[in-house]
């Protein structure tokens, strides 16, 4: 049998474990759900909005949909879809959320749909990573630490990022 100081020490390594790999990991698990690429957009002088992106990969059998994004550094926190349209820039605020049809991927990046954070409630130009939280119309709520970067360093991180 197992004493309670054992099942203690695996208790918090496993919450240790569980914290550590969502803070510096770049893909998390998440109910059939494979969360990776996820990053914030460095604010350029005194904007008072920015973007999120994220890539999101559904291995259910069933469909999913992102019905929300919340954040607590922005009073207002929406999915955009942005296209050009006669040279036009268009956003448009997606209220019913983004379908992620089974087995298939949904991937906000720039230039495409995105997480718009808007209305900045804190400066995020010294701070590191900011918590996102991901709403699911199944698969429920999960809060993600976002790193906040430029696209220099986003590129930059990919190029160094190697599998061994």
């Amino acid at each position: 049998m197992y004493s309670l100081k054992h099942l203690l020490n695996f208790v918090f390594s496993f919450i240790l474990i569980l914290l550590s790999s969502q803070s510096f990991s770049e893909t998390i698990s998440f109910k059939g759900l494979v969360l990776s690429d996820f990053w914030i957009k460095k604010v350029i002088a005194n904007n008072n909005t920015t973007s999120g992106y994220i890539k999101i990969e559904n291995k259910n059998e069933k469909n999913e949909r992102l019905i929300s994004v919340e954040s607590d550094f922005s009073k207002i926190t929406e999915l955009h879809d942005m296209k050009i349209k006669n040279d036009i820039m268009i956003m448009k605020h997606l209220e019913e959320g983004v379908l992620i049809k089974s087995k298939s991927q949904l991937n906000l990046k720039p230039g495409s749909s995105h997480i718009m954070f808007i209305d900045l409630t804190k400066s995020l130009k010294k701070i590191k990573n900011q918590k996102v939280k991901f709403n699911f119309e199944k698969a429920g709520s999960i809060v993600i630490n976002m790193p906040i970067m430029n696209k220099t360093e986003k590129s930059n991180k990919k190029k160094k990022h190697r599998h061994h």
